[in-house]
């Protein structure tokens, strides 16, 4: 005899098979869209040129200190020096970088000196940081 139960009796058990019939259509759903392929139109892009890296193009660090020495690279070096470094590395690079950082106490006329002799040379792209790099 089957067992019949009260409109108003309390019910001690939840019923989780729709709950679980929708999760499981969620997965197949999730899985049918994450495995589908998209065919698109086919494209001739466009190949890289032979143009050098930024690795092969070494930047040039130019430094000031305040007593007014010249710094290229980090190494102690003069005016006509640096200038023939440069001239040798514009030779090789005609687009190479340079970055001049100067002192807060450096003299303004050395920074002049130096943007002249890299006008001289005919390098164009140089930089003049305004902070200090991150350590």
């Amino acid at each position: 005899m089957a067992k019949v139960q009260d409109e108003d009796a309390i019910y001690d058990e939840i019923n989780v098979v729709p709950m679980l019939d929708l999760a499981y259509v969620l997965i197949v759903i999730f899985i049918l869209m994450a495995t589908a392929q998209v065919s698109g139109i086919e494209l001739d892009l466009p190949q890289a040129s032979n143009r050098k890296t930024l690795e092969a193009s070494q930047t040039q660090a130019i430094s000031i200190a305040s007593s007014g020495d010249i710094y290229l690279n980090g190494a102690p070096t003069s005016v006509p020096e640096l200038d023939a470094e440069m001239r040798r590395k514009f030779a090789e690079d005609p687009e190479v970088p340079v970055v001049i950082r100067g002192d807060t106490q450096a003299a303004y006329g050395k920074v002049v000196e130096i943007l002249d002799v890299l006008k001289g040379v005919g390098i164009t792209k140089i930089g003049l940081p305004a902070e200090k790099p991150a350590a």
